[in-house]
């Protein structure tokens, strides 16, 4: 049987100091075909982006429309990726995110389900933590705390902000790994999705490790730029992004570097978390980052 054609899609904003790890690292899992719709970087994403374009399997286009009740962005790049790019599988995730695998590799678990008659596979996501991020350092070398146990939140308690440990502990909704010929929608933010036809699985042997929370620069830069993307899309739940409309109130109230601070754990705290289960290193994108760096 000819080679299944990968390919992934994101849509980068102002990720320029973890962008290029993220393209590498998927294109070093197996990713034939990379598809980045920006979300108007100004921080030297967009150059990076050209230049990959013009030496790796990687395509990018500027975001033309913002407000999503005229499109599916998602929708629309899943196409794309099926119609222009040849896709047989499509992967989405955002550029914070990084797929692992654990036993099988990536073409043996998309083989497997192929094999079962799989057509949408859930990708759980788990925040990544460590101690605070010193300022020389990538997130993607520091940070190798996996958050294992995640507290599920009530919908009040998303609405109101009130939460009860520090956000980087909360449920994170998962994203999917879907057969390009039976893909039909994504739902809101892509977490869940149709398919045409097939079953849907989980494989314990894939995740996405989720380096959300970075140096503070970023984080101010991501929280301007929701609050401008909000402004942009009214119509959305109070529910939907949840977390950086209760960042944004925080930021307006000038706590947001104390914030920031919270979702980090000191050394003595990770020791106690990691007995309990809470957390558990991971050091499989850090490894990864030390071997490319000492071949290069």
């Amino acid at each position: 049987m000819p080679r299944a054609k990968v390919v992934l899609f994101t849509a980068p904003a102002d990720q320029g100091d973890i962008l290029q790890d993220f393209l590498d690292w998927h294109l070093d899992l197996g990713v034939d075909f990379i598809i980045a719709l920006d979300h108007g970087s100004t921080d030297g994403s967009t150059e990076l982006l050209e230049r990959y374009s013009k030496t790796h399997p990687v395509a990018w286009f500027p975001i033309q429309e913002r407000d999503i009740t005229k499109y599916s962005p998602a929708d629309e790049l899943a196409a794309l990726a099926r119609d222009k790019y040849g896709a047989d599988w499509i992967i989405h995730c955002d550029a914070d995110e990084f797929l692992c695998t654990s036993g099988n590799d990536l073409r043996a678990l998309l083989d497997r389900a192929e094999a079962d008659g799989v057509t949408m596979i859930d990708v759980p996501r788990r925040n990544v933590t460590g101690a605070a991020l010193p300022p020389d350092q990538r997130a993607t070398q520091a940070l190798t705390l996996r958050i294992d146990k995640m507290v599920k939140l009530t919908p009040e308690q998303a609405l109101s902000g009130e939460i009860p440990a520090p956000w980087i502990f909360m449920e994170v909704p998962g994203h999917l790994i879907v057969k390009a010929s039976a893909f039909e929608q994504y739902g809101l933010g892509a977490h869940v999705g149709g398919v045409k036809w097939g079953k849907s699985v989980r494989y314990d042997e894939l995740y996405m490790l989720h380096y959300n929370l970075r140096g503070f620069d970023r984080l101010q830069t991501k929280v301007r730029n929701v609050e401008s993307w909000l402004d942009a899309n009214t119509h959305m739940p109070q529910t939907s992004c949840w977390h950086w409309r209760r960042f944004i109130r925080i930021d307006r109230k000038g706590g947001l570097k104390e914030e920031y601070l919270r979702q980090f754990v000191p050394d003595d705290r990770a020791r106690e978390l990691i007995e309990q289960g809470v957390l558990t290193v991971d050091r499989t994108v850090a490894q990864w980052l030390e071997q490319k760096t000492a071949a290069s």
